[in-house]
């Protein structure tokens, strides 16, 4: 009876240790499911979040082909930068704005203003 207690209070043991794992895991290296209540939380510093800058290639478009950016290009009438996993990067003077707002007008294909962020503005919670 003692074996048989202490086999299942094992199997217990190991499967609790089992699902804790799989959830650090899945959260940690898949980003999946919640946190463990007591890991680190990382937040934000929104007080700089209203001063968003524009990268210095200052809009990208989505496109399947490095031909298809460049024609992109010549609609627009910017200048393609560079075509990299179906993503290409424009370069404009003009406002980029004004340029996405064009070309909605005359109904180019999409493009998108080419936004930096960085993951330096955290700070520790507790």
């Amino acid at each position: 009876m003692k074996r048989k207690m202490l086999t299942v209070v094992i199997v217990i043991i190991v499967v609790i240790a089992l699902v804790f794992v799989g959830w650090y895991v899945m959260f940690v290296h898949f980003s999946m499911g919640p946190a463990f209540p007591f890991l680190k939380v990382q937040k934000m510093n929104i007080e700089g979040m209203e001063r968003v800058m524009v990268a210095d290639n200052s809009l990208m478009a989505e496109t399947k082909t490095e031909e298809d950016a460049r024609e992109i290009a010549e609609q627009y009438g910017i200048e393609f930068v560079s075509f990299e996993n179906g993503i290409a990067l424009y370069h404009t003077e003009e406002d980029p704005f004004e340029v996405i707002a064009r070309g909605q007008e005359n109904g180019y294909p999409r493009l998108s203003v080419n936004y930096i962020r960085t993951g330096n503005d955290t700070d520790g919670v507790q």
